[in-house]
């Protein structure tokens, strides 16, 4: 249980991904709390502070996407030092450019693996995973 009392957050629209993530991450001893539609998702993760972690799906309802959700986090400044980490199903070689500029700690790959759990706990050790079709690297 390598993430034992950890608090994670997750903005996740698809019913099916965010089942297999709260499994995959509370198996291995995590809290997580989520949101599905990307709104108001600072305000909520203020109400559940604190937060060690945050992922969010990049393509979510009603064209909303995950790096406009990044944009509105850090305009909080008690969130800002959360790292963010993209799982999306999008092209990483586009994707992956704009999380880094961004400053999120990594982007990863969909479909959710139980290897989510291992992504999520490298980053809370600092090191930030970026896992896209050609496979895992650490940066």
């Amino acid at each position: 249980m390598f993430l034992k009392g950890k608090r994670i957050f997750i903005v996740e629209d698809n019913p099916g991904n965010l089942a297999i993530a709260l499994i995959y991450l509370e198996r291995q001893g995590a809290i997580v709390k989520f949101e599905r539609r990307g709104i108001k998702v600072p305000e909520i993760i203020s109400t559940q502070m604190p937060i060690d972690v945050i992922l969010l799906d990049l393509m979510l309802p009603k064209n909303a996407n995950g790096f406009d959700v990044v944009d509105q986090i850090r305009q909080f400044p008690e969130l800002k030092s959360i790292p963010m980490i993209m799982v999306s199903a999008a092209d990483p070689d586009a994707a992956m450019p704009v999380a880094r500029q961004k400053g999120l700690a990594g982007f990863i790959s969909k479909p959710v693996t139980p290897q989510i759990a291992f992504y999520v706990a490298e980053v809370l050790r600092g090191k930030p995973v970026w896992m896209g079709d050609s496979g895992f690297m650490f940066s």
